[in-house]
């Protein structure tokens, strides 16, 4: 409104302007303490759900720290293991010729066996 306007008005309009003015300024005032509270009410979920994400997070953290550790355990165990096999394919091997000697020893002592009454006989 402009002033020319509001100069034209009569006592009993101008209080009733001022009476919805301030109608208005109170729905406003209650609407504005329902949003703060509201507000209040959201920073303090958010920050109860921050606290419980920190909590997860650091527990993820020693999960992490723990699978890291595990898995080095598991590194040096399966270096242990090829060690072995390693270790016990040599000695497999030494096996191998072992019998073979000993077969070979086995067969001359055979033929020997097998001459020895051929010549005595003959």
């Amino acid at each position: 409104m402009t002033d020319k306007e509001l100069r034209r008005l009569n006592r009993r309009e101008l209080l009733q302007m001022l009476v919805m003015q301030c109608e208005e300024a109170e729905r406003l005032q209650k609407e504005a303490e329902t949003a703060k509270a509201r507000l209040k009410e959201l920073e303090e979920s958010y920050e109860r759900l921050k606290m419980k994400l920190n909590v997860k997070d650091e527990r993820l953290n020693q999960k992490d720290a723990k699978i890291m550790e595990l898995n080095g355990v598991i590194e040096k165990l399966q270096l242990e293991r090829v060690g072995e096999m390693k270790e016990n394919g040599s000695f497999a091997d030494a096996a191998l010729i072992l019998d073979g000697l000993i077969k070979a020893v086995q067969k001359n002592a055979d033929f020997t066996a097998l001459e020895a009454p051929g010549d005595g006989n003959g």
